[in-house]
Order: C-alpha cells, then structure tokens, then sequence
C-alpha cells in the first residue's frame, strides 16, 4: 500500500508545479482538501450517486470517507491537462476499516485491504481553485473486497 503522510500536504493551486501530487495528498486530510475548492465548488462520486457543494458539505463527505478507511491514499498516475481543468487517472488504495453503506450492502470492517483505480473530470475556477470534480470508478471492485 502507498505510504500515508502524516502531515497535511501544502495548498497548491492548479497550474502550479506540485497541483496533482498535493491534489492527491490532500484527499487524507478533511480541511486541506477542501482548501483546495472554490467556496462554491462541487463534487460528485459517480459511483456512489452522492453529489455535495460547498465546504460544509465537503468536510461531511470527508468524515465519512475518512471513517471508512482513515489511512487511504489517492494517488494520481496520470493528467491531461488544460487552461480551464484536466481529466487523470487515480488509484485509490486502503483498508475496509470503518462503517460505509454503498448499494445496500454494508463494509464488514475487517481491515481487508482495497485498491482501485479511477478517473476524475475536473474544472477549475480562475483562481485555480477546483469549481467541480466528478470521480468515476468501478462501485463493484470496492464490494468484491467485502468478503460477507
């Protein structure tokens, strides 16, 4: 598993050097992460169908991700870049450790390791700041870990 950080990654804006590593980074630390959205942004998980805007919500869906597997990294591979956003491509990768439901099944928390890959479609403000980010991944592969 992709060693976690145990301390939270610097704010780095879009277009500057170091964006996608600390982008990645920041996916284990509640509030940096959503330092690194516009007051008003959004994120979708397509896989789950849960959309939240804003940083109230943001920090909300955090402390569920988090809860579920509080050693997780994300890790970007791959990024195509342009002026007004990118596309790339992630690896997610942690433990079932805490409680998740997702299509009507529910986590077993039993530390049984997870790893999976993603794609995310973002667009960003002009500040740098991410206005919407949509993931995309495979729901099924996380459930096929939950060995109930």
């Amino acid at each position: 598993m992709t060693a976690t950080l145990s301390a939270p990654p610097a704010v780095v804006r879009y277009g500057q050097p170091g964006f996608f590593e600390a982008y990645g980074a920041a996916w284990g630390f509640k509030e940096t992460l959503v330092a690194f959205y516009a007051p008003d942004g959004q994120y979708t998980d397509k896989a789950s169908n849960v959309t939240v805007k804003g940083p109230e919500m943001l920090l909300r869906f955090m402390k569920v991700y988090l809860g579920f597997s509080p050693q997780c990294t994300v890790k970007f591979t791959n990024w195509f870049p342009s002026e007004r956003g990118f596309a790339a491509e992630w690896v997610w990768e942690g433990t079932n450790d805490g409680p998740l439901r997702l299509h009507d099944r529910h986590c077993p928390q039993d530390g049984s390791h997870f790893r999976i890959d993603g794609v995310s479609v973002c667009r960003v403000n002009a500040e740098g700041q991410i206005q919407t980010h949509v993931d995309y991944w495979d729901s099924e592969a996380l459930l096929r870990t939950w060995k109930q």
